[in-house]
């Protein structure tokens, strides 16, 4: 009788243990998923079937229009803000001395808000094409916000096409 109590308990543990083993794998997957985008992707994916997805919608329209333009976006990543806006990041040609950040945000005041914040020196609060001193070509509009960056020069090599491609889309 001893020896199945013991053996039922050694059982017992073994199991535990194998169990938290177990979880904290699947903790590390979330988290390596989240990293590589692999948990993006597959909530654009249940997002179009379920028929939302206005992010994906715009975002494709933005790749797409950068390459009508011969230009490349690379090396995408997303953020989330603390007040729930999403920010797409992109290299243009897998440099990151150029880039575009595609800001989406719950509404227009939020964008206004938030965007003062994160590009203090920006004229104006209106909805047209803005430009900042630090640099960065900046358009928004309604609750989006479109910033092209260049190693921190007024004007990059890809500044015009940029402006016409963010003109574009947020003129839609």
């Amino acid at each position: 009788m001893r020896s199945i109590i013991i053996s039922t308990l050694l059982t017992l543990v073994l199991l535990t243990a194998s169990g938290c083993s177990q979880k904290t794998k699947n903790i590390a997957q979330s988290e390596n998923n989240r990293y590589d985008m692999t948990s993006y992707h597959t909530g654009n994916l249940r997002a179009k079937s379920e028929g939302h997805g206005l992010n994906s919608g715009f975002l494709k329209q933005l790749k797409d229009e950068f390459s009508r333009q011969g230009l490349t976006l690379t090396h995408e990543t997303y953020a989330e803000g603390p007040a729930g806006h999403i920010s797409y990041s992109y290299f243009i040609h897998g440099h990151p001395g150029h880039y575009i950040i595609a800001h989406a945000f719950s509404s227009e005041q939020q964008r206004v808000k938030e965007m003062q914040e994160m590009y203090s020196n920006l004229e104006g609060q209106g909805n047209t094409h803005r430009k900042a001193s630090n640099a960065a070509v900046i358009h928004a509009r309604s609750n989006t916000a479109l910033v092209y960056a260049s190693q921190g020069q007024k004007k990059g090599p890809y500044t015009s096409k940029v402006e016409r491609i963010f003109h574009h889309l947020l003129g839609q």
